[in-house]
């Protein structure tokens, strides 16, 4: 312990001492020169970035005179092209608090126009970066990536033809009043010709047969060193894992990783495949090649905290290590909202209600419209007793992206809270109202018919009772409760008949 505090106090005196010289001897004039140096290196550092990186470059689309005219030059063209082109490649990316596969496949399209770094202002050129980068590209004739151009035509009314590379790959009739929506029309084609595999992404949510035939196209054609045959076994590994063919999916995401391991989405596809079939070691291990190849993926510390819940559940692991993982996902990025609710999922398993309630918190702050961080919040609210805030919630859950069977068991979990509220003998006529429309909406969720036949079972309307009890059997006969229920309802329309109530329990 004496060395220990005498290790201590020598390094104090030398810390102190190397402070004194640094503010004696390092000027004002000093730390200018050196914040200058190291913009100029920060500086260089971005350009040649930007300038290896493979962009799509945009020509200035030629335009009829009118058009220009009225403002919209070719490079307004050129411009409007971009935003389609942006706008269309969108469809790709889902919902980032989406857990779906698909959402994995987030291809980026580098437009030569497109704001990729920081627009930094050189001081006395009075330049941007981007214009820096554009200068040298014209210079030095640099174009990695294909150039895109056209034109719009009019006769009475527009069309439209787009090159690539100087190859035709779009032309448009003339049949348009809007130039804005030619460019739309040519987005698919335009993409198509140069990132196949991301227009097949996109088309896999509006046409899945069409997708997985333009993914065979691009295996088929291209050679196996392109990048987008690697994307296409992605998608179609994504195919089969939406259909519940785990084995043929993991085939398909190890032919994209011997295409190339230094891509983290194959490990992290891979790890779902192997999670859903039960092998949660391996599952763990291709996230972690994952955090190998970016120490700063949160969906693959995330995917490792999902994975040791399943194991926590089945004894091979504990609470605290998945909660670990999660603080981890929040660490390496706060922006990423699965990790807050799957994190408050875990605490209020462990009782911890109130730190739960500010992860889905923090989760909805980032993401107003995260359908489960809405839906948890709720709930925990409402078992805490603040039924106010919880309906609050419940609503809020209901104008996120959903599905009609999601929306029934909101609105029915909005019945409850309102029954709760109004208590035995209460005013019921809103718990009645909520779950009257949540089965409107999906007519065969059982809940909603059971729930609003325990409330006329309790007002003495027998016979609205059974016939939401029969109702709720009828979809989901398996759940002993709702049996139980049209047991005691037909129990006390016909004491006389108890057969019949005790052969449903059988």
């Amino acid at each position: 312990m004496a060395r220990l505090h005498l290790f201590w106090q020598n390094f104090k005196t030398y810390l102190q001492t190397a402070i004194r010289w640094i503010a004696e001897t390092v000027t004002i004039g000093h730390f200018v020169t050196l914040t200058w140096v190291s913009l100029t290196l920060l500086i260089c550092a971005l350009l040649v970035q930007d300038l290896m990186r493979d962009v799509v470059t945009i020509e200035p689309i030629s335009v009829p005179k009118a058009l220009s005219d009225n403002g919209y030059t070719p490079e307004v063209a050129g411009h409007r092209l971009r935003d389609a082109l942006n706008s269309y490649a969108s469809g790709s990316r889902l919902d980032p608090s989406s857990d779906d596969a698909n959402s994995y496949l987030n291809l980026d399209l580098n437009l030569a126009d497109r704001d990729e770094v920081p627009d930094f202002v050189v001081p006395q050129i009075g330049l941007s970066l981007n214009a820096i980068v554009s200068s040298i590209r014209s210079v030095l004739h640099s174009r990695t990536g294909p150039t895109i151009s056209g034109e719009i035509v009019f006769r009475d009314r527009f069309a439209m033809r787009i090159r690539v590379n100087g190859e035709q790959v779009h032309s448009s009739g003339f049949d348009s009043d809007n130039p804005d929506a030619l460019m739309v029309d040519a987005a698919s084609a335009i993409l198509e010709k140069i990132k196949p595999s991301l227009n097949a992404i996109v088309l896999y949510g509006q046409n899945r047969e069409q997708s997985l035939l333009k993914a065979e196209e691009i295996i088929a054609s291209l050679k196996t060193s392109d990048v987008n045959v690697q994307w296409a076994y992605l998608l179609k590994g994504n195919a089969w894992l939406d259909k519940g063919k785990f084995t043929d999916a993991e085939q398909m995401y190890r032919k994209a990783i011997s295409l190339n391991r230094s891509n983290p989405q194959p490990h992290i596809q891979l790890g779902l495949a192997l999670e859903r079939q039960g092998s949660f070691d391996e599952a763990i291990k291709e996230f972690q090649r994952v955090v190998a190849i970016d120490p700063k993926s949160a969906r693959a510390y995330n995917n490792i905290g999902a994975v040791l819940v399943k194991q926590a559940a089945l004894g091979k692991a504990t609470p605290s290590k998945a909660i670990a993982a999660y603080r981890r996902a929040i660490e390496v990025d706060p922006s990423y909202p699965l990790s807050y609710n799957n994190l408050g999922l875990v605490l209020y398993g462990q009782g911890d209600a109130n730190e739960a309630i500010a992860k889905y918190g923090q989760a909805i702050q980032i993401d107003p419209k995260y359908l489960f961080a809405q839906w948890n919040l709720a709930y925990a609210l409402q078992n805490q007793g603040k039924f106010d805030d919880a309906v609050v919630h419940y609503r809020a859950a209901i104008e996120c992206p959903n599905n009609p069977r999601q929306r029934a068991m909101l609105h029915t979990s909005i019945g409850d809270v309102l029954k709760q509220q109004a208590g035995a003998g209460g005013n019921m006529d809103g718990a009645i109202a909520e779950y009257r429309h949540a089965i409107g909406i999906d007519p065969d969720y059982y809940w909603a018919h059971n729930n609003l036949g325990l409330i006329w079972l309790d007002q003495g309307r027998i016979n609205d009772a059974i016939t939401e009890f029969r109702s709720a059997t009828k979809t989901f006969a398996e759940i002993e409760g709702i049996r139980d229920n049209l047991a005691r309802a037909l129990q006390a329309k016909n004491a006389g008949a108890p057969q019949e109530a005790s052969a449903l329990k059988e």
